[in-house]
């Protein structure tokens, strides 16, 4: 594998595990311009992916090495690689990748300008996964949030993809909203409120419309009580456990269905944060 990585990039098959968010200064390891184009093929690299865990549940050092190559690359301001960083969105959905979830929407929402229109097409996309999207449309935040010169691109670019909200998924609509909020789009305020009124928002993420009029500032407090949204069951595949009479009762979720339930809690509650934080 070492063989197909030259210094310094091979440096990072060695460096091992590494904490979520990780601010190390790997520019001091001697990695320039020159070195994207390596680093790019290292994030996209299929074996390194695919890497096991031994019975211990040990990873090898090569497991992060992509980790550390993407930072890398955000470091250097690498927008040659949008294409590969988008490219590895899919993870969220396919095995609710912890490290993909937190880094990669910060980091597109890093390199600015360049990314709004890769980031619209793929939020627009609805062949793509759900929390991928939902992922998407928090770099489009990013962007306007840390460039607040492309503030309005991203807004429009968050809002064309709502244009077909009727068939779209409920849970993406709420993450788009909820990302419009935080740039405090009163612009999308009526997009908003029909959004809710045909109930194409999945109101467990961010609130209703009301919640929406308060974050972008339309409102002060709520006109009306908090209703919460009613249960997931059974829609959302709940299956009743078998246990005998008088024992209390535990609904489950299936293994693939939980780990859709935790990504999604877990976005929203980041979506939630983010709106407490600016």
């Amino acid at each position: 594998m070492t063989e197909n990585y030259t210094e310094p990039v091979v440096q990072l098959l060695t460096m091992g595990e590494t904490n979520i968010n990780d601010d190390r200064d790997y520019l001091g390891m001697g990695f320039t311009r020159e070195h994207i184009p390596e680093l790019i093929r290292m994030v996209e690299d299929e074996i390194l992916r695919s890497l096991p865990v031994d019975e211990k549940g040990t990873s090898r050092p090569e497991t992060y090495a992509q980790v550390h190559a993407w930072r890398v690359l955000a470091q250097l301001g690498a927008v040659e690689a949008i294409p590969a960083l988008l490219g590895l969105l899919h993870f969220l959905d396919d095995e609710n990748d912890d490290f993909v979830d937190e880094e990669i929407p910060e980091i597109l929402g890093k390199l600015g300008q360049a990314a709004i229109e890769p980031c619209r097409a793929y939020l627009a996309d609805q062949e793509n996964g759900q929390y991928a999207r939902g992922a998407v449309a928090l770099s489009l935040s990013e962007i306007g949030l840390n460039y607040p010169e492309n503030r309005e691109a991203c807004v429009q670019a968050l809002i064309s993809s709502l244009e077909n909200y009727e068939n779209d998924d409920e849970t993406v609509n709420a993450f788009t909203l909820s990302y419009l909020s935080d740039l405090k789009s009163v612009e999308a305020a009526p997009l908003a409120e029909e959004m809710f009124a045909a109930g194409c928002v999945d109101e467990s993420i961010a609130g209703d419309f009301e919640d929406y009029q308060i974050r972008v500032g339309l409102l002060e407090e709520r006109l009306t009580p908090w209703l919460a949204p009613r249960l997931p069951f059974p829609s959302l595949g709940w299956e009743r456990e078998l246990h005998t009479a008088g024992a209390p009762y535990k609904p489950q979720l299936s293994k693939e269905k939980a780990k859709k339930e935790k990504a999604k809690a877990k976005q929203a509650k980041k979506a939630r944060k983010k709106n407490k934080k600016r």
